[in-house]
């Protein structure tokens, strides 16, 4: 009896030992990126939200390519965030702002992780495997950039001339009230259109103001955008040398007209 119980516990402790080595898939996520973000000018009153976004792309076409933090502490100086994710590349991260009673738009970005300074190409974002944890993301978001939302918009036209790159993915409508902006968050960005048209028309939402650059960026599958994605801007006759400035006085003004040739 003695032999048969101690064969037993031998077997239970060769059992046990097994399966802590078996990798059951239930295991919590302990990689991810983590970092703090630090708040610059007076926060809008009507702020509802604040998320920091990672995206395995940029810019995102779909909620399929990004992955959100729990939204943060609002009204502060500066907050810390966490995102937990598996293993993966993230090709930027940044700060996206909602407005109460709005839904969420990941266009309307207050800030972006830079780790150089260049601020026309966000930084990327590796998480190796499962155990590796980036801490170090901190970013800065500028409240001015926090975008309510208004009726005031540009609409238009857009055409391809010529043949399109084969790896063509969408096209983004961009508007900026400087015509050499200094940084992404100078640009504002509509929702991709499917690249491969004729022609088709487009509506950009835009806050008052004057808007001296608008044009037409093209997405192409593995390359990052850069100023060489600029396909076309918008000018007033085609003959003109800059590029034609828009005005909107007030947020309910819709400008129409604002057509764009896209060359390639």
């Amino acid at each position: 009896m003695r032999h048969k119980t101690i064969l037993l516990l031998l077997s239970l402790i060769i059992l046990f030992q097994f399966a802590c080595k078996v990798d059951t898939g239930l295991e919590p996520t302990q990689s991810g990126i983590a970092g703090v973000i630090h708040f610059k000018n007076e926060w809008p009153e009507t702020t509802d939200q604040v998320v920091v976004v990672a995206a395995t792309k940029f810019p995102p076409t779909s909620l399929d390519e990004i992955i959100m933090s729990e939204p943060l502490a609002t009204f502060v100086d500066s907050t810390s965030y966490v995102i937990w994710t598996n293993p993966e590349t993230f090709q930027a991260v940044g700060v996206v702002w909602k407005e109460k009673d709005q839904p969420w738009d990941v266009t309307n970005i207050i800030g972006i992780y830079f780790p150089t300074d260049d601020h026309f190409t966000p930084g990327s974002v590796t998480i190796p495997d499962r155990k590796s944890f980036v801490d170090t993301i901190d970013i800065e978001a500028d409240l001015d950039h926090a975008r309510p939302y208004v009726a005031s918009a540009i609409t238009g036209t857009l055409r391809a001339n010529g043949e399109w790159p084969p790896d063509a993915e969408s096209v983004l409508v961009i508007a900026s009230k400087s015509v050499l902006p200094t940084s992404l968050l100078d640009i504002i960005f509509s929702a991709p259109i499917e690249a491969g048209f004729d022609s088709t028309t487009y509506t950009l939402s835009l806050q008052p103001g004057t808007y001296r650059l608008i044009g037409a960026l093209l997405t192409e599958t593995g390359k990052s955008i850069g100023v060489e994605s600029i396909k076309g801007l918008y000018k007033k006759n085609p003959g003109d040398f800059f590029p034609g400035s828009v005005a909107i006085p007030t947020d309910t003004t819709v400008v129409s007209g604002i057509d764009i040739t896209l060359d390639f």
